[in-house]
């Protein structure tokens, strides 16, 4: 990228606009220019009306229906009696469950180490054993009979029967087909039909032909092929607006486009083939999105509890874990995007956004789209990011590494050129900190590390640690609206320990030589090789260039200040990468008295730290390969090669495990994490809809549950001195009894207790979250702060044009 290059074509523009002759030639232009203008747009609508085109011939007619015939209805269909043993099966089992959490917290344990009884996470939608395992949603059910006598059929499921609206049909006598919808608020496991069977006859011989449950409005338009096709559709459409663009510098752009395209879509690889697979911490950020959607589906915004998680009983992660960008997949889950697609598309969202900003910042740094383009590849491709991504699935962090390369420029604007590119500086800090927590934490390191190598000239230019201020503040205004709950809640004694020991997490030195990293099923667990376990490794591709760059500046002595400057990028890598070795006194440093013990254990993986290096270590890597104009097709090839192949057998790897979850499977809403709850809550022993007054169960009538609020009619509700609710207690719940406020409190385990003192045969019980008047006014503030922020960008573009 060549400032002179721009000059001129812009130059070349403007003579074309202000340099027009009068009369005849200049309408010629214009009616030119008309025409081409109606052909742009003609062929981006004709694209859309293709791809849309495509969804519709695609759709899969078939796609959430399950069909039962024969034999198999005995699959779907079970007799009242079977369905009531079910449920007074489940209720014991968590009766006993009940019990021996109260034993466990009653001398002093917490936890199980076999919670759930090993269920599985996820299950296929068509159980080989009997039942449906759903996904919230409405549905529609119709049943072909054959009989004389009409039957009754419900949808049931023991232990989740409270999350199943609607669904009761009656079959015509004489024969015929019945149809009902039902509406599951939550996801539920092994769904059936009750249907009064007399005792010893079958489904079959009772006369019901056929059981359909189809999803409803689904085959008609596929909202996961729509969602791919919306993707492919905003990618081509920016790649035909580029090649509208015939000049010296259009062309650049198309060939740098389309490098980064391919690199994000290369690095996609395994969200292209459809299935979702199992990483590390997948299961967790899919409770998570599905949790927004709940809440959003619901009216709250921003959703301040996962209702959906833990059974319905929900779940405050939104106070302690940013997850402002995961609002994007749950947007597609409202759109009736499946978990699956929304979790693949968002994945690939990633990645392209990876490629952009590394290419955007690095051509910053170096004023050399050449380099930045290899940077995009290197840093687009290196194995640790694909690791994180994709063989540990934190979201989170992966999010965090958007901004990474923006920080490092931000940082390189404020420290070394134009203090006021400082707003730069809050927008990658923002970014950093709505993704990830701990990844603020070593931006802010290495941040300081940064401002340190540059004290003597922060002291002579004081305007600039204004700048630095002035990002601070503008980031934490934008951030209140999640600092102020977190705070509360913190406060309010909620466990949020994530204490682990740390020098058992770092890597050897000679890890970062191994080419071929990640999932060799040889290494055994015990070993805890994290490079060829996991992939915890930056790359040989980046390590490569980096050494690269090394003989060059010793070959050639003193650089200029763009060599100066990959040189302090490198070494501050390399130190990121030291201090994620068993070389860092980590021993030590755990072994020192509290809070520094503490702080260094709340880093929990040390080898997090090669997250940090790795966007140093490319751009200063591709200034390695490539700065040398002469011999910048070999390094740019070998880039690609590198990038390619070593980057290709990690996810490689990956693609051979078995998927977590395709479109229509059921995913569990039971978490094993124990973070986020106060200390003691036995979550295996929450049962869906169950309420007590302390002595025995009592019955909800009417149990309606939109998101964190919850309805019912309690007979009898004086009978007890207090009730409690199948919701885990948080504070700012309130709750109303017949119009009257009522005290809300922490219950056995953790759920949420309300007093009452009315004595009437039956009452009204509303509850709700309703949030303090701090927390919306915080909101109020990191809106004016984004307002701020957006302004600050605005005026900065301007200064820079």
């Amino acid at each position: 990228y060549h400032k002179s290059d721009e000059w001129s074509s812009r130059s070349a523009d403007g003579a074309r606009l202000f340099f027009r002759l009068p009369g005849a030639a200049g309408a010629a232009d214009e009616e030119v220019e008309g025409s081409m203008v109606k052909k742009r747009v003609l062929s981006v609508a004709a694209l859309w009306l293709a791809l849309i085109a495509l969804v519709l011939v695609y759709t899969d007619r078939d796609e959430y229906r399950w069909c039962y015939e024969g034999e198999d209805v005995a699959l779907i269909v079970r007799s009242r009696q079977e369905a009531e043993a079910a449920q007074a099966q489940e209720a014991q089992a968590m009766q006993a469950e009940r019990e021996a959490a109260r034993a466990r917290t009653e001398a002093g344990e917490w936890g199980d180490e076999e919670e759930y009884e090993g269920a599985p996470e996820t299950r296929p939608a068509m159980s080989e054993d009997g039942g449906l395992n759903l996904m919230w949603g409405e549905y529609e059910v119709s049943v072909v009979s054959s009989g004389a006598q009409s039957l009754t059929l419900s949808p049931v499921s023991a232990g989740r029967q409270s999350f199943i609206v609607g669904g009761e049909l009656t079959t015509p006598q004489g024969g015929g087909e019945a149809q009902a919808r039902f509406t599951l608020t939550d996801s539920t496991q092994e769904l059936f039909l009750a249907c009064a069977l007399p005792e010893g006859v079958s489904a079959q011989e009772a006369g019901i032909v056929s059981v359909t449950v189809h999803k409803a409005g689904a085959g008609v338009f596929s909202r996961d092929l729509a969602a791919w096709a919306a993707l492919a559709g905003a990618v081509m459409t920016v790649l035909m607006v580029l090649s509208w663009d015939t000049s010296a510098r259009g062309a650049r752009r198309r060939r740098d486009a389309l490098v980064l395209v391919c690199a994000a879509l290369f690095a996609s690889m395994p969200c292209l083939w459809g299935r979702l697979y199992e990483g590390h911490d997948l299961f967790f950020h899919l409770n998570r999105i599905e949790g927004i959607a709940s809440g959003l589906r619901t009216g709250q915004l921003p959703v301040r509890i996962h209702s959906s998680t833990l059974l319905g009983y929900g779940y405050a992660a939104p106070e302690f874990y940013p997850e402002l960008f995961l609002y994007i997949p749950a947007a597609l889950r409202l759109l009736g995007v499946s978990l699956t697609v929304s979790v693949l598309i968002f994945e690939v969202l990633i990645n392209l956004a990876v490629a952009a900003v590394a290419y955007g910042s690095a051509r910053r740094v170096f004023e050399d789209s050449t380099v930045a383009l290899g940077a995009a590849v290197l840093y687009t491709l290196c194995t640790y990011r694909l690791a994180n991504l994709y063989v540990r699935a934190t979201l989170g962090e992966s999010l965090a590494m958007i901004f990474f390369p923006l920080l490092i420029a931000a940082m390189v604007e404020v420290l070394l050129r134009d203090e006021r590119q400082w707003p730069l500086l809050s927008l990658a800090m923002t970014g950093i900190f709505m993704s990830h927590l701990l990844s603020t934490m070593f931006s802010v390191i290495f941040c300081a590390l940064a401002s340190a190598c540059c004290l003597p000239r922060l002291v002579r230019e004081p305007r600039r640690i204004l700048a630095i201020l002035k990002a601070a503040g503008v980031m934490v205004l934008c951030s209140l609206w999640f600092l102020v709950p977190f705070l509360d809640y913190t406060g309010a004694g909620i466990s949020t320990s994530v204490v682990i020991n740390s020098q058992e997490h770092v890597l050897t030195p000679g890890s970062y030589l191994v080419a071929f990293s990640g999932l060799d099923p040889s290494v055994p667990a015990e070993m805890e090789d994290y490079a060829r376990s996991i992939g915890t490794v930056p790359g040989l591709a980046l390590m490569l260039g980096c050494a690269a760059l090394l003989v060059r500046r010793y070959a050639h002595g003193r650089g200029g200040a763009r060599s100066h400057l990959a040189l302090v990028l490198a070494a501050l890598g390399a130190l990121a990468l030291l201090a994620a070795t068993d070389a860092f006194p980590w021993e030590t440093l755990c072994q020192m008295r509290a809070p520094i013990s503490t702080f260094f254990m709340q880093i929990q993986f040390p080898w997090r730290l090669v997250s940090v290096a790795v966007p140093m270590l490319s751009l200063a890597a591709a200034w390695g390969y490539l700065g040398e104009p002469a011999r910048r097709t070999a390094g740019m090839a070998a880039i690609v090669v590198l990038s390619a192949v070593l980057g290709g057998y990690t996810m490689q790897h990956f693609t051979m495990q078995q998927p977590m979850l395709t479109a229509e499977d059921y995913c569990d809403t039971r978490i094993g994490q124990y973070e986020y709850t106060y200390a003691g809550t036995e979550k295996s022993a929450l049962e869906p809809g169950y309420a007590s007054d302390g002595v025995q169960q009592i019955e909800l009538k009417g149990l309606e549950k939109r998101g964190a609020q919850l309805t019912c009619t309690i007979e009898n509700p004086g009978r007890g001195e207090y009730i409690e609710l199948p919701l885990l207690y948080y504070p700012h719940y309130r709750a109303k009894l017949n119009g009257q406020e009522c005290r809300v409190v922490r219950g056995t385990n953790n759920v949420l207790r309300i007093f009452c003192s009315t004595y009437t045969d039956s009452a009204q019980l509303t509850v709700w979250f309703d949030p303090p008047l701090s927390w919306r006014l915080a909101q109020g503030a990191s809106l004016a702060g984004l307002a701020l922020l957006l302004a600050a960008l605005m005026r900065r573009r301007r200064l820079r044009t």
